[in-house]
């Protein structure tokens, strides 16, 4: 009698596992009633855990019921420059669709916009400007930068807004934010960016336009900007998963933590499963979810285990640890050895975490593609709910 033997991914712990497991047998007991699935659960015994309690967290476990504190304006300020790396244009937009009559000019004055813009084009050449981009380590961008916001159809509507009369900082920091993004973009290692060089690069360019006084970022245009601009932070500022980073490190470290430490030392997994497999009743088939799939290929690959005659993975790295040479048992260029059973490889194009292995074991996987019609991350885990599943193993099990 075949025997499926249930090897779950990472950051599984009960009760989900057995959730997860009842799924599966009520998945494949209409198709395949004669088959036994029985559990090999490995997050309790060899998952990963806070061993220390915490200690290497900052801040772990103070505060995590204490009310809400008032906002930083230290982190407000965070956040407002997090959201304009993204979208430098973010400010310029919220100000230039705003309400708001249109200025009086002067007989023969200029709008300011067009103040503003000609300041702008004429910044690369004040030398102090220039010391403080670079300090920034944005000179090389800036005048790009500053071209780009000047064209782009949200700095025109800015400029012909009411709010470019009072505007030079929200414009200021406008470049600025083009020109870290365009750092960033730039092949090589992450830039090192000095916010406070930054913010002195900001505050030169905005004393250097022109501008109606309280356009600096304590006066009534720039306020605003910064008060539409965190509406659309709320719930993503990293000021605020500061503060919650003891809540998020106990749902996020058992996921993290398994993958980090069976790759460092995965021989108490691969000792549950081989522990597993050899108290089942053969014929047995390993049907493994992500990390598990890992493992389960590891533990095949440096054992006999005759007792296995089908190895079914679902949503695997594998085959991409094989091919960045990571794959524990097995170098990248080294041939998956002949002990290693018939193997299927299911996989869905939504799954960010889900691999094909044929391209790097030819000949000895079938990849099989599913569709679970949900977006990542559910996708990595619907296959266990998609029917198709189901009727793939009902056809391919022993």
């Amino acid at each position: 009698m075949t025997t499926v033997l249930f090897v779950h991914g990472t950051g599984v712990r009960e009760p989900g596992y057995s959730e997860a497991l009842e799924r599966v047998r009520e998945g494949l007991r209409p198709l395949r009633p004669e088959v036994t699935v029985t559990p090999c659960y490995w997050g309790g015994r060899a998952g990963s855990a806070l061993r220390a309690g915490g200690l290497s967290v900052p801040g772990y476990g103070t505060g995590r019921d204490a009310p809400e504190a008032g906002p930083d304006p230290a982190d407000e300020d965070v956040e407002l420059w997090g959201l304009l790396y993204l979208d430098p244009l973010l400010e310029l937009r919220l100000l230039g669709e705003g309400p708001g009559p249109r200025a009086e000019l002067a007989p023969g004055a200029a709008p300011p916009g067009e103040a503003l813009s000609a300041a702008a084009l004429a910044l690369g050449a004040d030398d102090r400007l220039r010391e403080l981009l670079d300090a920034a380590g944005i000179g090389a961008e800036f005048a790009g930068a500053v071209a780009a916001v000047l064209t782009s159809p949200d700095g025109r509507d800015f400029l012909r807004s009411p709010a470019a009369g009072a505007g030079a900082e929200v414009l200021a920091r406008a470049f600025a934010a083009e020109a870290v993004r365009r750092r960033a973009d730039r092949d090589g290692a992450a830039p090192a960016l000095d916010g406070a060089a930054r913010d002195a690069a900001v505050e030169r360019i905005a004393a250097l336009l022109p501008g109606e006084p309280g356009g600096t970022h304590r006066g009534p245009v720039a306020r605003r900007a910064k008060r539409l601009a965190g509406r659309l932070a709320l719930g993503l500022a990293s000021a605020q998963l500061v503060k919650r980073r003891s809540a998020l490190t106990d749902a996020a470290h058992p996921a993290a933590g398994d993958v980090l430490l069976y790759l460092a030392r995965g021989e108490a997994l691969r000792a549950v499963v081989e522990e597993a497999v050899r108290a089942a009743e053969p014929p047995v088939v390993l049907l493994a979810h992500s990390l598990g799939g890992i493992a389960c290929l590891d533990l095949l690959a440096l054992r006999e285990l005759p007792e296995v005659e089908l190895l079914v993975t679902v949503g695997s790295q594998a085959p991409f640890l094989y091919e960045l040479g990571a794959l524990p048992s097995l170098e990248h260029g080294s041939p998956l050895p002949a002990r290693v059973p018939r193997w299927i490889n299911v996989y869905d194009r939504r799954d960010l975490l889900g691999y094909v292995g044929a391209g790097v074991f030819p000949g000895r996987v079938e990849d099989v593609a599913l569709d679970g019609r949900q977006p990542f991350p559910l996708a990595h885990s619907a296959y266990f709910g998609n029917p198709e599943l189901y009727r793939l193993l009902a056809a391919e099990l022993p």
